[in-house]
């Protein structure tokens, strides 16, 4: 089933923060109390994705919640709601007693449908748990390489189909070499982690902050245009060089920006420009931002 592409980077970002740390009761009782306010006067469930249905219609069940990760558009969770509604209440009515949601839509979704071929059932947190490892560097707590990559097409996607503005910067770690070669690695860790806490201290909540890979860190900036990304992306730069840690750190960085009227850019076109402009400042001596606007393709 679909979310938007602002409701999952919302709640990529509280993901991000590290794992809830509340009791499985506290846990619990927030999800029933997530699952009631989709809960319809009648009694029965929508699913967050479809239209709310209207009255008279087939009391419909949260099927996103049950099953968060199934591949279904909003028409098709739509129908399978209303039917594992109904199967609910068949089998109910069979047993004498409730079954619950979760029982009969795997019943219904691997026995009738076969849209489900071998689930396997995972508690609540531990799914989510799961889910922010698997989006995560767990050197320096921001986004990964997976997530960043996956982010970026959606972003370059949007902004193209909307003409509003993007930008991307590339930061990358000065000298981080020689720190590793004469302080170790552990030193070098220490340096990768100051400069992520610098580029979350420096974003709003809807850019995406990542590692990109070794000393390179990637920030997506969306409705950004090169001169506020450039303020962003200094800004960067000055709580990394404040630091008062022994060993002075200092980055330089690559901007590209998708200009407003292009029309076919892609993701890896912006990477490419960025990482120009990237090359370009390590050039001029590092510890300074240069940047590239990709142009206008008819």
């Amino acid at each position: 089933m679909t979310v938007s592409p602002g409701a999952e980077r919302r709640g990529s970002i509280d993901r991000r923060s590290g794992l809830d740390r509340r009791s499985g009761g506290e846990r619990r009782a927030e999800s029933q109390r997530g699952a009631d306010s989709h809960r319809l006067p009648g009694g029965g469930f929508w699913p967050g994705t479809a239209t709310e249905p209207a009255a008279g219609d087939a009391e419909p069940v949260p099927l996103e919640r049950v099953f968060p990760h199934s591949r279904f558009n909003e028409s098709e969770a739509a129908d399978r709601a209303v039917a594992i509604g109904a199967h609910q209440r068949e089998l109910s009515a069979r047993l004498g007693r409730n079954i619950g949601l979760s029982v009969a839509a795997l019943d219904y979704l691997v026995n009738i449908t076969g849209d489900l071929v071998a689930p396997t059932i995972v508690e609540h947190e531990i799914l989510e748990g799961l889910e922010q490892r698997s989006v995560t560097d767990p050197l320096t707590g921001l986004f990964n390489r997976y997530h960043f990559e996956a982010t970026l097409k959606r972003e370059s996607a949007r902004c193209l189909r909307y003409q509003s503005r993007l930008s991307l910067l590339l930061l990358d770690v000065d000298q981080l070499k020689a720190v590793n070669d004469r302080w170790g690695h552990p030193a070098g860790d220490e340096m990768l982690a100051r400069v992520a806490d610098a580029i979350r201290e420096s974003l709003r909540g809807s850019d995406i902050g990542s590692r990109y890979g070794g000393d390179e860190f990637a920030v997506i900036l969306p409705d950004t245009d090169a001169r506020a990304a450039r303020l962003v992306a200094e800004r960067i730069c000055s709580k990394v060089g404040a630091s008062d840690a022994s060993i002075k750190v200092t980055v330089s960085g690559g901007l590209a920006e998708l200009s407003l009227g292009a029309t076919a850019a892609s993701e890896t076109q912006l990477i490419t420009a960025a990482d120009r402009a990237l090359y370009l400042a390590k050039g001029r001596g590092g510890n300074c931002v240069a940047e590239e606007v990709l142009p206008c393709r008819g």
